[in-house]
């Protein structure tokens, strides 16, 4: 099938359609009806995976198509392999949170996140380990759909009544509360940094990490990491660290732009830092030097990206390199 490059970028996520430079002439089809399946083609040199919708045009899937519930419903065209047990679906909720990977929530009961790319999955197998070693902040892992050893989507159990940090995070630095949830998130990232056995997260921020308004109980997503990342960075926890402390930054400028008093916000970071670090490392010595250059390292990164793909998030790391250098991270 050939793809002009028009349909390629109609077949991504529309904040990521400008990865989309030429035209397709190799693909893959998992038809699961005569107008809808999942394609996989490529395009540069990469194999990009798009539930679809097939009439006039084709273009990638929307929530009232259902796609993946159909897909989800049947068992699997020729081709796709799961450990899933397939189930009934019909209703179908996007997230719209921007993210490299496209969730789906499938009758409020399970969450699918369709891979951007093809490819083998470190995300997959971390998630993986997790649950074979114990891992209680872990949503459940129902299964993965691949396609030649190569990971198309995953599947979570949902768990209702959760919001990610953006949102409960940010509620937090509005009410100045320090509570007991840094504390929590700390034993968080030490119990999955020891159940990984060398692995870390790789794209470790508040965003990652869900939570109910009911408890402090947290969950973390999304392993994937960051396909930026250096080989040594992918297996350093202290990477983990600086990633979740530059997101407090994050969750200061957010609240600062919905009206929070910016004096007491910036105290708000320096003490959610200073306790979740403190309970980390459990009050003994480490390289805080090393932990701040590495945060501001990473915010220069979160600027291009937000230049690259999302140009209204540049508030927030831009608040985040002007206090850092505030405080002097990254100084020698």
């Amino acid at each position: 099938m050939h793809l002009s490059k028009a349909q390629c970028q109609q077949l991504l996520p529309q904040t990521r359609a400008e990865l989309i430079n030429a035209c397709s002439d190799v693909s893959v089809d998992f038809p699961i009806s005569d107008s809808a399946g999942v394609l996989v083609f490529e395009s540069g040199n990469k194999s990009f995976v798009a539930p679809y919708v097939k009439n006039k045009e084709i273009r990638r899937a929307h929530s009232k198509d259902a796609v993946t519930a159909q897909l989800l419903s049947n068992p699997l065209p020729n081709g796709l392999r799961t450990t899933l047990q397939s189930g009934s679906y019909s209703q179908e909720r996007f997230i719209s949170v921007d993210q490299s990977n496209e969730s789906v929530i499938l009758d409020e009961s399970i969450i699918v996140k369709w891979q951007l790319t093809a490819q083998k999955s470190l995300g997959a197998h971390k998630e993986e380990i997790l649950t074979e070693n114990g891992f209680a902040h872990l949503p459940e892992l129902l299964g993965n759909i691949y396609w030649d050893e190569k990971l198309l989507a995953s599947v979570n159990k949902y768990i209702p009544g959760t919001t990610d940090g953006w949102t409960w995070c940010v509620d937090k630095a509005k009410a100045n509360d320090l509570g007991p949830w840094l504390v929590n998130l700390a034993h968080l990232t030490a119990e999955m940094h020891h159940c990984l056995e060398g692995l870390i997260h790789g794209d470790f921020h508040v965003g990652q990490i869900l939570k109910t308004s009911q408890s402090d109980q947290l969950w973390v997503i999304d392993f994937d990491g960051d396909p930026l990342a250096s080989s040594q960075e992918a297996i350093d926890p202290l990477r983990d660290v600086a990633s979740m402390c530059a997101s407090f930054f994050h969750v200061g400028a957010v609240a600062i732009k919905y009206g929070a008093d910016p004096s007491v916000i910036k105290e708000w970071i320096v003490q959610a830092e200073s306790i979740y670090t403190a309970t980390y490392f459990e009050g003994n010595a480490f390289d805080i030097k090393a932990l701040h250059s590495l945060m501001r390292s990473l915010e220069n990164r979160e600027l291009k990206y937000a230049d690259k793909f999302l140009p209204q998030w540049r508030y927030a790391p831009e608040f985040a390199i002007g206090y850092m250098e505030e405080l002097h991270y990254g100084s020698s």
